[in-house]
């Protein structure tokens, strides 16, 4: 009888869980800031007071939107670093020496290819 009673209780919720949890107090962000915020990775200011009010709906609707808009500054931060690193852009190696002129593309293009391999791998 000692195991079945075992077997109720483990059945049974804890009296931890059995109290609702209060779901903490989310901070209020100011129009200004939310401004900042979205003009960080929107760039432009008609684009941000025509979608502030969504960004405002999301951090009132849902607490954990503030982790988003950090994840989004953080990703916006890490590209404005690559952009001011201007030797990822460089160019290392000389560009290829092709046609310098108008004239010696169009001749190039008038080349037939398959010709050429052929005449190659079986002569003429």
């Amino acid at each position: 009888m000692a195991l079945f009673e075992r077997l109720l209780k483990a059945k049974q919720p804890k009296k931890e869980e059995e109290a609702p949890k209060e779901e903490p107090k989310q901070e209020t962000i100011s129009e200004q800031e939310l401004h900042d915020k979205l003009k960080g990775f929107l760039y432009s200011d008609d684009i941000v007071s025509e979608y502030i009010h969504i960004f405002r709906n999301l951090y009132d609707a849902n607490p954990e939107f503030a982790k988003v808009m950090e994840m989004f500054e953080e990703k916006e931060k890490q590209l404005n670093s690559i952009n001011q690193g201007s030797e990822h852009f460089e160019q290392v190696t000389e560009p290829d020496d092709g046609p310098t002129s108008i004239e010696e593309a169009s001749e190039e293009s008038n080349k037939d290819y398959l010709m050429e391999i052929l005449n190659e791998r079986y002569g003429e």
